[in-house]
């Protein structure tokens, strides 16, 4: 699947927009937009798939995504409750530039940097920005909002209740040909991680031997194709067996391995613990 481009409406002078989505559920978009975005999740549950990884998002998550950074936001549909979330867009090219050399906005600076590789943020400062965010989108003072938001950044720049998303293999910086073969393998995975893959038939995606593969692989994402097959599937497997409508065997299939036994040791070996463990832990 590839990411579709997103145009964000932003007149060229300003420097955000804020939007408050409440929607059935979220559709799953696999997209991307130059512009960074702050989404706050207020209601809903389900996945987000950015760049080469999934993770999963829950009422008052936080996430922060640079420009440009494929993700998607795909909510489980619930009768009673409307998924919801609060999202702030920056023009990217008005959030850049010599102002952030700065030495005062070196903790913004960083933060942007992380930001390219995606950041979840974790924990009960996620409800004071969140406020936030809420006075932003009923704010009529144009110069109170940026005031606003600057204030977020310096918490969120402070922050280290936070995890990357994406692989650091995900940053930009690959040749162009090089982001579009990687972007098509990832892709690739994403549409295909719960069935049988062979390495010939991934091969053949980037016109490659089995063995040009290999090693092209590696050398940009640090990692064998199979050990980031058993990361992206052992992903999937916890977010089922999160929403506990499968039992374990069951899950290990729907995420594509082959074999319990295989599930069982790649799990232990991405997670830490077994899947009946981290059931456990789950509560």
């Amino acid at each position: 699947m590839k990411p579709l481009y997103q145009k964000i409406e932003i007149h060229k002078e300003r420097l955000f927009v804020i939007k408050n989505n409440k929607v059935p559920k979220f559709d799953g978009l696999f997209h991307f937009h130059p512009e960074f975005e702050l989404t706050y999740i207020h209601q809903g549950s389900g996945r987000s798939f950015v760049g080469d990884r999934m993770v999963t998002f829950s009422r008052g998550d936080l996430f922060f995504l640079g420009p440009n950074l494929p993700h998607s936001w795909e909510s489980t549909y619930s009768v009673r409750q409307p998924s919801q979330s609060l999202v702030i867009q920056l023009n990217s090219a008005l959030w850049k530039g010599e102002w952030l050399e700065g030495e005062e906005l070196s903790e913004l600076k960083l933060l942007f940097k992380k930001s390219l590789r995606g950041l979840k943020f974790i924990g009960n400062n996620n409800f004071a920005i969140a406020e936030k965010m809420f006075q932003i989108s009923k704010g009529s003072k144009p110069m109170q909002n940026v005031i606003d938001i600057l204030s977020i950044f310096e918490s969120l720049g402070r922050s280290q209740s936070y995890e990357y998303i994406a692989s650091p293999a995900y940053l930009p910086g690959y040749r162009e040909n090089d982001y579009v073969k990687i972007n098509l393998i990832y892709n690739f995975v994403h549409l295909n991680f719960n069935r049988e893959i062979s390495l010939t038939e991934v091969a053949s995606l980037v016109n490659m031997t089995n063995q040009g593969f290999c090693r092209y692989f590696k050398k940009i994402t640090r990692r064998t194709f199979f050990v980031y097959l058993n990361e992206y599937r052992t992903g999937c497997a916890c977010k089922l067996l999160s929403e506990g409508q499968f039992n374990i065997t069951e899950v290990g299939f729907r995420s594509g391995f082959q074999s319990i036994s295989n599930f069982n040791k790649q799990f232990k070996v991405v997670v830490g613990c077994s899947p009946r463990e981290y059931i456990k832990q789950l509560g």
